[in-house]
């Protein structure tokens, strides 16, 4: 304005109002909308992208999805897990977040809107959160979020998988509401939060970088509240979780539990009492917890409520998951009397380190055992085993867990316990070398007894 007054004052005459012309980039082009451009695993992840309403983007695979939960063997793993971790005095309770398009179902097209079939998927959702329930897991039905209308700030940011947080907010509000429901709550010591707005959040969102990397274009990046949350009281601020604390809450999950988006820390406002959050960015849905429960900490100081928080789109019928994670519940063969035990330097390629019948010749029906390894380097995320038995059978079981998180390098497993598997008898475990093995790397292997040896038999024999 100073500009074009002292412009007015020098000629006497008005300049011609500047004009642009300004053309607005989208819908996505053709190239983002082909479901066979998705051919590498990062971005199999956003197949495929299809255009919302302005800024919006989604996915047709994760976002649209209408299936929800898992097998019927799936849901009998999950309740395993559920009743091993109850046995240790742990009540697991999950949040099972609801897809973008079950909530931000109006910031589609009216074309997409048609394709999507939101009462199915809403049903499925709806199911998921029963079947849960009856494997006695507490869940909370998140279903009052979906279809959000003129809330003022969005669940999920318009082109990325996280939710903001905000979402985050509305979402450990309803959490808080089961988790006050859980036996022993009550007697968890209360406190009183408090969460503050500290900042802008800035998300340039992964579905926006997908589209430019087939596009060429570029979005403008979403800011959002940032918020922390502190207990009210200045001496419970300064103790909380230092020496000799011991939070009877804790959370695994995923990077939506990180600290960007303060879910945790709405959880305390909300509930009242301290979260431990375990979460880990880019460790898929079962890192964190693995991590957990292969710590110390928790095999000393087990909490009474354990939360894990992960997307509906994960695989909760993978049997290696609950193989690695049955075990470590009860911290593998610590404890427990040794089978077989041996420890080696490892060579290149395929290493003996267990053989049944070495001294003596043992019946080792494998239903009935577990093994837990430690390799003295840390750093090792990645190994293969080969378990062979006396009849000729052999399985090759994939040792890994995400390079984000810290094993100490333990790692535990179930031997094989379905279909025609269980009654096979033991004869070697050989464990394979990783592709970058360290120097001098050592593996120490323990064979024992798992904990709940003959239960399955002896209920199909009871059949």
């Amino acid at each position: 304005m100073a500009l074009a007054g002292a412009l007015l004052g020098a000629s006497g005459t008005a300049l011609a109002e500047p004009h642009y012309n300004v053309q607005r980039v989208g819908p996505l082009c053709p190239l983002a909308q082909d479901p066979s451009q998705y051919n590498t695993k990062y971005l199999s992840f956003f197949t495929a992208l299809v255009q919302g309403k302005g800024d919006w983007l989604f996915r047709t695979r994760y976002d649209l999805r209408t299936d929800f939960g898992t097998t019927p063997q799936g849901y009998k793993e999950f309740k395993r897990l559920r009743d091993a971790l109850k046995a240790r005095g742990v009540e697991l309770m999950i949040v099972y977040q609801p897809t973008r398009g079950l909530v931000n179902r109006e910031q589609l097209t009216d074309e997409e809107k048609a394709h999507f079939d939101y009462g199915l998927a809403k049903k499925n959702y709806l199911d998921a959160v029963a079947n849960f329930r009856k494997a006695g897991i507490w869940v909370t039905d998140l279903s009052p979020l979906f279809d959000e209308k003129d809330v003022g700030t969005d669940y999920y940011f318009k082109a990325d998988h996280h939710w903001t947080p905000a979402g985050a907010d509305r979402t450990a509000r309803l959490v808080a509401q089961t988790l006050k429901q859980i036996p022993g709550f009550k007697d968890i010591e209360q406190k009183e939060f408090e969460s503050n707005v500290v900042g802008l959040l800035p998300k340039a969102g992964t579905l926006h970088k997908t589209a430019a990397t087939f596009c060429g274009t570029s979005y403008a990046t979403q800011y959002v509240e940032r918020y922390q949350t502190t207990p009210d009281d200045e001496a419970s601020s300064d103790s909380l979780f230092g020496e000799g604390s011991n939070p009877q809450v804790a959370l695994v999950g995923t990077s939506n539990s990180g600290p960007a988006y303060n879910f945790s820390g709405f959880l305390q406002q909300h509930s009242g009492v301290d979260v431990l959050n375990l979460a880990v960015s880019g460790g898929g849905f079962d890192s964190a917890l693995l991590q957990y429960l292969s710590s110390q900490d928790f095999h000393d100081n087990p909490p009474k409520i354990l939360i894990w928080e992960f997307a509906t789109h994960y695989d909760l019928a993978q049997q290696s998951f609950y193989r690695q994670a049955l075990p470590l519940v009860n911290n593998g063969c610590k404890g427990r009397d040794a089978v077989m035990k041996n420890t080696i330097t490892l060579k290149p390629g395929s290493n003996e380190v267990l053989v049944n019948g070495q001294d003596k010749l043992r019946t080792l029906r494998g239903g009935d055992y577990q093994i837990d390894l430690t390799f003295s380097d840390p750093t090792v995320h990645e190994a293969m085993a080969t378990l062979w038995y006396l009849n000729g059978r052999r399985e090759n079981f994939k040792i890994e867990q995400s390079d984000r998180v810290d094993t100490g390098g333990r790692y535990a497993f179930e031997l094989r316990n379905d279909a025609d598997w269980p009654d096979l008898n033991l004869l070697a475990l050989e464990i394979h070398s990783p592709e970058q093995m360290p120097a001098n790397l050592s593996v120490q292997a323990t064979l024992c007894k798992r904990p709940d040896a003959g239960a399955e038999h002896l209920t199909a024999q009871r059949r």
